[in-house]
């Protein structure tokens, strides 16, 4: 099985290269288990992140999670396992083989106007439309998951607070195989820059739209602080 290292190495490489715009990266470690995990933030070509205290509105997040049985296993081979069943975790046995089994999900955020945040019944067209792009460039039959986040406040109406899309690449043979996961990280990321540029074309928001909402953000005193890039 490959280590981590290794892993983290072949992702980063096909991102660069089909030369994918990264925003900044993330990586955590779990001070407790010693579990490790990696998110890394893209945006479409050509679009800078201001590194201000609001994301940008259209974004994809590639993110995996690493456990620490993992790396046992990718160390000293599947027999350090043995009589550890009860204690590691249930992915490694996910599977027919005694092996484990990772996902990466992709995490598209959509911008939402003003007006989308208001029309909680515009939820349904729109999940629709982000399948019909998603399927318009989708390397394999997978679906994507469309999940949303409204807020019911009381005196006030419904309201949107975000949209997300997510696709899960599961990684299972090629964690033995380094070639194999360079092709299944090839096509991840052909999928993933088609998605931006699509994306981008149709839900990008003018200037003086993507100003107001992050205006109206900053009243609600909600923000968010990058950590330095990985």
């Amino acid at each position: 099985m490959l280590t981590y290292e290794n892993f983290v190495s072949i992702l980063l490489a096909s991102i660069e290269e089909f030369e994918i715009n990264i925003a900044y990266t993330q990586e955590l470690i779990d001070t407790h288990a010693l579990g490790r995990s990696l998110s890394i933030t893209c945006l479409p070509n050509e679009v800078e992140d201001r590194h201000g205290p609001i994301e940008p509105s259209l974004r994809a997040v590639v993110a995996f999670r690493w456990s620490p049985e993992f790396t046992i296993f990718s160390l000293r081979g599947s027999e350090s396992l043995d009589n550890i069943e009860r204690f590691v975790d249930e992915r490694l046995y996910a599977n027919p083989y005694n092996g484990p089994s990772l996902d990466v999900e992709v995490t598209y955020h959509i911008p939402l106007t003003q007006e989308l945040q208001r029309d909680v019944n515009a939820l349904p067209s729109l999940a629709q439309t982000l399948h019909e792009i998603h399927a318009s460039v989708a390397v394999s039959e997978d679906p994507l998951r469309v999940n949303s986040q409204i807020s019911f406040i009381v005196g006030r109406t419904p309201r949107v607070e975000s949209v997300q899309a997510v696709r899960i690449w599961s990684v299972d043979d090629a964690l033995y195989d380094p070639e194999l996961l360079a092709v299944v990280f090839e096509e991840m990321c052909i999928e993933l820059r088609a998605m931006l540029e699509l994306l981008r074309a149709h839900y990008q928001l003018t200037s003086e739209e993507e100003i107001a909402n992050q205006n109206e953000l900053l009243m609600q005193d909600r923000q968010y602080l990058k950590p330095p890039t990985a």
